[in-house]
């Protein structure tokens, strides 16, 4: 990881890993990204920018 990204917070490797993971899962259709976030952009609520930007609570 460290490689690819240049400064990594540990607060932040979840995320980090998650999305890495949800990428390397779907990189041999590249085109069903674009389709799962444009449908999971729809169909999610609004969210208030402080929830977005707070990390989950790791300690």
């Amino acid at each position: 990881m460290r490689g690819t990204y240049h400064a990594v917070d540990p607060k932040h490797v979840p995320r980090s890993l998650a999305e890495f993971e949800y990428r390397f899962n779907r990189r041999f259709d590249p085109a069903s990204l674009v389709e799962c976030l444009a449908r999971a952009a729809t169909q999610m609520a609004p969210m208030p920018f402080k929830p977005l930007k707070l990390a989950e609570p790791y300690k």
